[in-house]
Formats: C-alpha cells, structure tokens, sequence
C-alpha cells in the first residue's frame, strides 16, 4: 500500500485548487490485527489467509485500497479471493508497492474516517517458496515475511498472529524453527492442525504494523518434490538458515 498511498498524499498536495479541509486530510489508521496462516503444502506450494483489521482516524481519508504484499509473482491469481467483514470485493494485479502483490479495491466497502473493517484475503496457490536449508542438506528452508505497511500512516501497536502448518506427514520432532524476529518469543508455540499438520505459531501484541518481521521453518525435504525447491541469489540465502 505504500506507493499508493504516496501517490494519493502528494496528488492531494499539488491539487491547489481543493479546498482546505480537503488538503488536511491523509490516511491515518490503526492496524488492530493481523492474522496470517501460511500453508506449506505437499506439492511444494504456499497458501496464504490474511485477516487484517483496520480502525481508519476520525478525519482521515477512506481506506479505499489495500495492497497486499506476496512472495514473489508466481501465483495463481484464480486461486485468490478478498472479502471485507464477510462481504466479497474486487481484487487486481494493480500492485503499487514494492515488489510483488495484489491490489484490493474496497469498493462500496471501504473503511470509512472513525470506523474499523475486517479484511480477509486468501491466496492458494503460490510457487518457488521453499529452498536449500543452510545446515542440512537433507532439510528445506520456508521462510515467510507478512505484509507491512507504511509507517507515515500507521498509529500504535498490531496484534500480530503468523500460523505455519507444515506439509502434510511432517512429524512433530523432525522440523526446526528458525530465529524469531525482535519482540517475539524466542520459540513458538508448537501443535497440530485440524487436518493433522504440525503448526508454528508467534505472536507478539505488541507489533509494529510498519515493521518487516521474517519468520521460518525447516522440515525434512523428503515431504516436498524436488523441483519445488529452489535456489534463491546468494544475496538472500542467508534468510533460510535453519536454527532449531
């Protein structure tokens, strides 16, 4: 959301034209929650579910788009939906961020000044997000970073949820977490799915919705195809080091 919302500060700058109460107006918003479930699935692919909810600042503009951060641009857009507060809304490839990403356009359910929404956002289908694991050549490294948005519109802390279920067999003593990013617990919690997938999850109350957090597993590489791991530059391999 960070171009985005860029753009639409400085249109509203240079438009002279409009009028004073118009020119005070920017985004300003609190981003109570953040949920993300992170599927790593058999087939090597990702799942995403986002839930995010937004409290939008008595005078500030309507939260009419959000973008949504995405590994990497080898998704299946098919396999994506948006709703807000259970109501279905428009979604696009008019990412304005950086990187990769999709675009949500809140449409007739935008978050109006003074008010909160839920938005949910589910991806199934994403590609090339699990690589070599530094330390074991018999493991594979998944790392996932959720989405984050610009601090310049963002006010006080995000209670911030990130769930991995693993692939589908893994055991309960075979996969390895990796270090956990700044403010949270040093471990996750550990436990199983309702489809019996071992799951990761961290959890911090206290979080910064303008902040990057990386978390990661490793797991036995045995529980992915071999064609699904890839190998990332050498700039970035250091991100899927494996620390159990």
């Amino acid at each position: 959301m960070k171009r985005r919302l860029l753009t639409v500060a400085l249109v509203i700058i240079l438009a002279l034209s409009i009028t004073t109460s118009a020119l005070a107006q920017s985004y300003s918003f609190s981003l109570d929650r953040e949920v993300v479930n992170v599927y790593w699935n058999s087939d090597g692919t990702m799942s995403l579910d986002y839930l995010f909810t937004f409290s939008n600042q008595p005078g500030a503009h309507t939260i009419d788009f959000v973008d949504v951060g995405l590994p990497n641009n080898s998704y299946v857009y098919n396999t994506i939906t948006a709703d807000v507060d259970g109501a279905p809304v428009a979604i696009s490839t008019d990412y304005q961020a950086q990187g990769s990403g999709i675009a949500v356009d809140m449409g007739s359910r935008a978050i109006q000044p003074g008010q909160t929404g839920t938005l949910h956002v589910y991806v199934g289908q994403i590609s090339a997000v699990v690589y070599p694991d530094d330390n074991d050549e018999n493991y594979a490294s998944a790392v996932f970073s959720p989405t984050w948005f610009d601090g310049g519109f963002v006010v006080g802390d995000t209670d911030l949820t990130v769930t991995f279920h693993l692939p589908p067999g893994v055991k309960p003593e075979e996969p390895r977490w990796h270090n956990a990013p700044s403010g949270f617990p040093s471990e996750p919690q550990t436990g199983v799915d309702s489809e019996g997938s071992v799951t990761y999850t961290w959890s911090n109350q206290n979080a910064s919705g303008s902040s990057q957090y990386i978390f990661g597993a490793s797991f036995p590489k045995t529980y992915v195809p071999a064609t699904a791991i890839v190998t990332p530059p050498l700039s970035t391999l250091s991100s899927h080091s494996s620390l159990s």
